[in-house]
């Protein structure tokens, strides 16, 4: 077998041009190929950008569907394109590379702007800038005083120095500029002018029921939302107006620093035609994919750590797709969760027939998304308790917030593990486990550790509530997170499903709880009734200014909405902005598309 690539533009081309990439196997074979996509820049050392997955081999004249799209870094450089072609039967790999010149956009002196492939990005070039300064582009409503700013940036001295400006309006005519900064003085260039599109229609309309107070402290002013129905992420401003908006079917989990952001998508993966939550991608505020892996290749590697995914009707165990959460580690690795369904014998959980639990596996990702360390549910948890909502996930494609289901009809929706955050101190983990009503840390050490559960935080768990509310304890909760900068206030959304069961008036809560992991005791000190009651999801965030941020994201079914809650540092609701129609996973709060959230 040989493998030879094809681009879709020759080479050389300009900075921010996506390049369509295809491969063609020779002999051709009825097998299933998958291939894997690793670039060098400037001849550093190959970094995979896509790991092995289906693509069609073009047969003749290329169509869309058959290209890899790979987004080339933004300023000029050479770079080699792999690609390593496998017989997913025989397991026979051939590869081959591709040279390719991406020069820079900038002709004489000065910076020039050029729209993108999203109608609310533009992408500005300027010339080189000398060692030591530093560069950002300076943005604005034509007729308008208010001046947004990308982040400053280390001048590139032989380069041409490139950004994509977004957080614009849509159908607004922008005027922006360069702006070099050194020893306190700064160089501005020429006022460039920039006309925004049109947003797509499918966004659900946002309104603003109980706005800021005149004069109150702005903090953070775009919120970013992760919208799972429909699958369009968007930002706005806090005035409702849509400045940005993410491609289709893209699950956006966490937002991180440089306008980047880590999402779940649907897509073919190395084994299997399931679409559902397949995917785990970075991409950019264009939508290109910066780097991606699949579930059917991580199950691949998980099969040496003592997980073997055999995802067929009569297999015993199976990793059927990612869920929920990703995030990015101070060390440069991505943590997220997989499903993982087991086989279990008649009497597990109550069941009087052999019975699908659907489990969950925590999977620590290099810089090159490859397997480094993994967390098994079923080796730390009791099987034995089953899940507090005795939760159902339907067999098929996935649905309810369930990865897709492969070994039998339905499975247990045992754990719903839906957040995770590190702990720098001593590089453990928390989980929040809702079908529990649990927080759990386990003994993580960067990977190095045991997995056993160092405590369970919640109703039955190993603290002592120290609280007169006669309904403490969070339950169904969210977006667990440690308060920047404290070791011992945990910050989460209760959904409060136990709760409202007993009281049907309750609505959901924000809360912070202070810990002492030692004595074992555990005090609500903040815990602010949100004034409304989603029957799922939910984020929960500290802002810049003292209060918080909760998203209220799945709000009356019946007349669907989802509400961003700002409160006071006292649990006083100050800011409301409401979106119609849709379900919204999670809400950040940042200073501008570039920034993340705290």
């Amino acid at each position: 077998m040989t493998v030879r690539l094809q681009a879709s533009l020759p080479s050389p081309q300009p900075v921010g041009t996506a390049v369509g990439l295809v491969p063609h196997v020779e002999p051709g074979s009825f097998s299933m190929h998958v291939y894997r996509y690793s670039v060098s820049v400037d001849g550093g050392p190959f970094r995979i950008i896509r790991d092995f997955a289906q693509q069609g081999v073009s047969m003749g004249p290329l169509t869309l569907q058959e290209y890899f799209k790979w987004s080339p870094a933004l300023y000029e450089h050479e770079a080699r394109i792999r690609v390593t072609a496998r017989d997913n039967k025989t397991k026979e790999t051939a590869e081959a590379e591709l040279p390719y010149r991406i020069v820079s956009r900038v002709k004489g002196s000065e910076a020039v702007v050029t729209p993108t492939s999203h109608p609310l990005v533009a992408l500005v070039s300027a010339p080189a800038c000398r060692d030591g300064a530093q560069f950002r582009v300076a943005f604005q409503p034509s007729g308008d005083s208010a001046t947004s700013a990308t982040p400053l940036e280390a001048c590139r001295s032989s380069r041409s120095n490139n950004f994509y400006i977004a957080g614009m309006r849509a159908d607004t005519m922008y005027r922006m500029r360069t702006e070099v900064v050194s020893g306190g003085a700064t160089a501005a260039g020429k006022w460039m002018s920039f006309h925004t599109g049109l947003i797509d229609p499918i966004i659900p309309p946002i309104s603003v029921p109980v706005p800021r107070a005149a004069g109150s402290v702005v903090s953070e002013p775009v919120l970013i939302h992760s919208l799972i129905d429909p699958w369009r992420n968007s930002a706005t401003d806090l005035d409702g107006n849509v400045i940005w908006y993410g491609q289709p079917g893209a699950f956006l989990t966490r937002v991180l620093p440089g306008g980047r952001f880590l999402v779940h998508a649907d897509g073919a993966n190395s084994v299997n035609d399931m679409k559902r939550w397949q995917l785990l991608r970075e991409v950019d505020v264009v939508g290109n994919v910066l780097r991606e892996t699949n579930i059917g290749i991580v199950a691949e590697q998980l099969e040496s750590r003592g997980i073997h995914s055999d995802c067929k009707k009569d297999g015993k165990e199976c990793v059927p797709g990612f869920h929920h959460e990703a995030i990015r580690l101070p060390n440069g690795h991505t943590v997220t969760f997989a499903g993982l369904e087991r086989m279990f014998p008649a009497g597990t959980q109550e069941s009087k027939e052999p019975v699908d639990v659907l489990g969950d596996l925590v999977i620590d990702l290099d810089e090159d998304f490859q397997v480094t360390a993994v967390w098994n549910s079923f080796d730390h948890l009791d099987i034995k308790r089953a899940s507090l909502g005795k939760e159902k996930c339907p067999g098929g494609p996935g649905a309810d917030g369930c990865t897709p289901v492969f070994l039998g009809p339905a499975a247990n929706g045992w754990l719903h593990t839906n957040s995770v955050d590190y702990v720098p101190g001593s590089g453990d983990l928390i989980l929040s486990i809702p079908e529990q009503d649990w927080i759990v840390k386990i003994d993580w050490k960067n990977g190095k550790g045991s997995g056993k559960i160092l405590w369970r935080l919640g109703k039955d768990g190993d603290f002592t509530v120290k609280s007169n509310d006669p309904y403490p304890w969070f339950s169904y909760q969210h977006d667990v997170r440690f308060v920047p900068g404290s070791a011992n206030r945990i910050l989460l959304f209760d959904d409060g499903h136990r709760r409202q069961q007993k009281d049907p008036k309750a609505n959901n809560r924000g809360q912070v709880w202070e810990i002492d992991e030692t004595a074992r005791t555990a005090t609500p000190v903040f815990n602010a009734d949100l004034g409304v009651y989603s029957v799922a999801v939910g984020s929960a965030q500290v802002l810049s200014n003292g209060g918080y941020s909760f998203e209220a994201g799945f709000i009356n079914p019946a007349s669907l909405h989802s509400s961003a809650i700002e409160t006071s540092a006292d649990g006083k609701v100050v800011y409301v902005q409401q979106s119609e129609g849709g379900i919204t996973y999670r809400t950040f709060r940042v200073a501008d598309m570039y920034s993340a959230p705290r």
